[in-house]
């Protein structure tokens, strides 16, 4: 595939450090090593910086999701997104957090493009997307594909929002915070801070949802376990408590990313105490890569990101919101002896740009079709013949890829084999698309392939293995869309066949 021209729409200010405009910075430069020509669009300035990046101005603050979000929105916002856009000459535009105030939602209103949309939030019961699922229906629906973060944030979109997006975790570049702990010079004895060991948290320090509160009120019980520790604080705002629960720790304030490294590579423990709306955990995943122990709370995002089935855990997890279960869970890890990397280290590297980024290049590749530009007057008829033309399409290429790689008269073993009952699945999904088949047909065929995939050998099958689950997902959207879009305008019956089908 060529190199594509991809808009990458970053919703909040890049003056400030945040785990979404790392995340769409870092995925920028990762889109660059591949051969893409990626261009950034985001509030707050950069400075200097590779690649190309355009200002949406100045940003402000305002309450989201239980944080403080410097976001940039109004009139004089959406004409510089609309000149971005105009001069970008994109192939498709990605947008992150679409459905926030900002210029994510700017750009959704006026992209003529296919579109990308990461969703990062993890919040059950967001006011913001239960709205957004009534009232941004119509822009809701030109997001072509969509991806979350992790199962939690995937929980979200399906439950408000009524799409399925495909989850691709974040990305960093694991490689920097490896050299960073070899570089790092060995502290006098056991430690890697000193002659203490070193708990360190990163994150605003006044907003409650990080949990700072509640490793300070564990501080005590660690204290009397193991003796003396050093704590430090990395991250903007005042911490709670006051000057007494600040004894003998350490508050650096906000630090850049070269500092964050160096502070990682000689901490012990690295505390991540949120309490609510999490739906990642990047900072999680550096710590390990740097060589820090990680002790976090049970939110299932970071559940998820710390724990697979059949492997030792890459971090202690202990009940949120429970001081004296942290206490405890810094305590086994300090006090026996044993150290978890480099397995958890190796864990880390799962989430390598190397590997995040041909992921998200294969949703683009998937998104982009030669189909005529986008207009606000297209009927739903056009968009619904549109949407299952590229779906056919896709089948046709799909199937013959399936063809090349199970043909039995090139290797006679496949007989009787599942491969054979794959490669017939083929045979029939191409006949069907075709020969102009009935819808349900069509969708029945389909959908025989994709299972047969999906339960395929992954020795043998194992890209059509992965593209067989990227692409049903893709395609749920997809019909989904089209029956959202026609269901006013065709008698419920038809509706529901579709929907059934």
């Amino acid at each position: 595939m060529r190199g594509l021209r991809v808009g990458l729409v970053c919703p909040y200010s890049v003056d400030r450090p945040g785990g979404v405009q790392n995340h769409v910075l870092g995925l920028a430069g990762a889109l660059r090593y591949l051969g893409h020509r990626p261009a950034v669009l985001a509030p707050g300035d950069l400075g200097p910086a590779d690649g190309e990046f355009t200002s949406a101005g100045p940003a402000l603050p305002v309450p989201y999701n239980g944080s403080i979000a410097r976001v940039s929105f109004g009139p004089v916002t959406a004409a510089r997104v609309r000149r971005w856009l105009r001069q970008g000459d994109f192939d498709l535009v990605h947008l992150h957090e679409p459905i926030t105030p900002s210029i994510a939602l700017l750009a959704l209103r006026h992209a003529d493009v296919p579109v990308v949309a990461t969703y990062h939030t993890a919040t059950p019961r967001s006011r913001t997307m239960q709205l957004a699922g009534d009232a941004l229906r119509r822009l809701i629906e030109k997001i072509d594909a969509g991806i979350a973060v992790s199962e939690s944030a995937r929980d979200v979109v399906v439950r408000h929002l009524g799409r399925d997006p495909v989850v691709v975790p974040n990305g960093f570049e694991h490689a920097w915070f490896r050299r960073e702990q070899a570089a790092a010079s060995p502290g006098p004895g056991r430690w890697r801070g000193g002659e203490r060991p070193r708990l360190t948290f990163l994150g605003r320090l006044d907003e409650p949802r990080k949990g700072l509160a509640v490793l300070l009120d564990a501080l005590p019980a660690i204290r009397a376990a193991i003796g003396e520790v050093e704590v430090c604080l990395a991250g903007h705002g005042m911490p709670p408590g006051g000057s007494t629960a600040l004894l003998g720790v350490r508050v650096l304030g906000g630090i850049d990313e070269e500092h964050k490294r160096t502070l990682l590579a000689g901490t012990d423990v690295f505390v991540a105490s949120q309490v609510a709306r999490e739906s990642f955990g990047i900072v999680l995943l550096e710590a390990l890569a740097a060589g820090a122990e990680v002790v976090a709370s049970d939110l299932s995002a970071f559940v998820e990101l710390l724990h697979r089935p059949g492997e030792v855990s890459a971090g202690q997890l202990f009940r949120r919101g429970d001081p004296l279960a942290l206490a405890a869970a810094v305590t086994r890890v300090l006090g026996d002896g044993v150290r978890r990397q480099p397995t958890a280290a190796d864990h880390a590297a799962r989430y390598d740009w190397s590997e995040v980024a041909p992921r998200i290049a294969q949703i683009y590749a998937a998104t982009v079709h030669p189909a005529p530009a986008r207009s606000s007057a297209a009927g739903p008829d056009q968009r619904v013949r549109r949407t299952w033309t590229l779906l056919d399409e896709a089948l046709i290429d799909r199937a013959r890829r399936v063809l090349e790689l199970t043909n039995p008269t090139i290797d006679p073993a496949l007989a009787d084999s599942h491969q054979l009952r794959v490669h017939q699945a083929a045979v029939d999904a191409l006949a069907a698309a075709r020969e102009g088949v009935t819808q349900r047909h069509r969708e029945q065929v389909e959908s025989d392939l994709s299972r047969l995939l999906v339960r395929a050998d992954p020795s043998a099958l194992r890209a059509e293995h992965e593209r067989a689950t990227l692409a049903r997902r893709l395609h749920n959207d997809a019909v989904a869309a089209a029956v959202r879009t026609r269901r006013a305008g065709v008698p419920a019956m038809r509706a529901f066949e579709m929907a059934e089908s």
